[in-house]
């Protein structure tokens, strides 16, 4: 995760959403900051689903500390 990339508690809960599958609820600032921190990618589009943001390891590493 980048330092110079600080999140606010709604980017926390932005995450989650992300993490839930409801990454179309983000708005555009939001999955920049997210994107920049590294904590999500953009999986293009196919044939059989949308695109989408999903968790990289680090997000999810994120996510998953925050709940223990």
């Amino acid at each position: 995760m980048s330092a110079s990339t600080p999140l606010d508690s709604g980017d926390y809960q932005n995450l989650a959403k992300v993490a839930q599958g409801q990454s179309s609820l983000l708005d555009p600032a939001c999955a920049a900051r997210l994107l920049a921190a590294g904590l999500v990618w953009w999986m293009d589009e196919t044939e059989v689903a949308p695109g989408s943001f999903q968790l990289t390891p680090a997000g999810l590493a994120l996510i998953h500390s925050s709940d223990q």
